[in-house]
């Protein structure tokens, strides 16, 4: 039975995440959509802090766009040593972060954070954006995307989604992150649901694995995997097209 599978970032998740989106990439869109985050924000010269970086790949797509150096978080110390072992460049720098606590950084230490569809993974979001506001600088731009939730419970749907994807959902919704947001003083906050591009790109993910991608997660992952996944992807369709999982973005500027 695949709900009788365990798996986390440490394993095959990371090699089916990387098959579907890219070497380094864990979240949808990939490297394309960091540029689409990052559109219109100048880089150059700047101090990035990425917040759950996982195994670094956006990071490189950071000092692409012309950041100065990019420091990667992550509370997973596996995740930080892959991400150390496949990063050379002297600009990217990783560093394992405890859960739930203040971030390790002096006040006013970068010029942007950037996050990645991680922060789901947070209980405590209202603790880690007073951090967030903490160690930017003034003027100081946050840019990042996550993945929400809609205004309603879970239905049974979404819980057998979250058993499939057997990792922590702590999601809040794309209000509340705005609500937030005004509430430490950010200024020029901008929101947009993103619900509709996945829902799209998900299923034709879906169909991807069903076809192109078939033979080669039955390589690298095995039947048994190759499955979950597929199920899990499924079911990842039906609650993006109910509205309950929703992929959002957010930019706002410290004061």
């Amino acid at each position: 039975m695949v709900d009788q599978i365990s798996h986390d970032y440490d394993t095959a998740m990371l090699d089916m995440l990387q098959i579907i989106w890219g070497e380094g990439c864990l979240s949808p869109g990939g490297p394309q959509a960091v540029r689409e985050i990052m559109g219109g924000i100048d880089l150059s010269g700047k101090r990035v802090l990425d917040i759950g970086c996982g195994i670094g790949g956006l990071d490189q797509v950071l000092v692409e766009l012309g950041a100065a150096n990019v420091m990667g978080v992550d509370v997973g110390a596996p995740l930080i040593a892959r991400a150390r072992q496949r990063v050379t460049d002297d600009r990217i720098s990783f560093k394992v972060i405890a859960p739930e606590k203040p971030l390790p950084f002096a006040d006013a230490s970068f010029d942007i954070v950037f996050t990645k569809d991680a922060w789901l993974h947070v209980i405590d979001k209202r603790a880690l954006l007073r951090e967030v506001h903490r160690v930017l600088k003034p003027g100081g731009r946050l840019a990042g995307g996550d993945w929400m939730k809609g205004p309603g419970p879970f239905s049974a749907d979404m819980l057998y989604f979250i058993e499939l994807e057997g990792i922590p959902y702590h999601p809040t919704t794309l209000t509340d992150y705005g609500l937030m947001l005004h509430e430490f003083g950010f200024e020029d906050v901008k929101l947009v649901d993103t619900n509709a591009w996945y829902c799209d790109l998900a299923k034709r993910e879906l169909a991807r694995m069903w076809g192109e991608l078939f033979d080669l997660m039955t390589q690298s992952l095995g039947a048994e995997m190759r499955d979950h996944f597929i199920e899990d992807w499924r079911m990842m369709t039906v609650v993006l097209d109910r509205g309950e999982l929703r992929p959002g973005r957010l930019w706002a500027r410290k004061s």
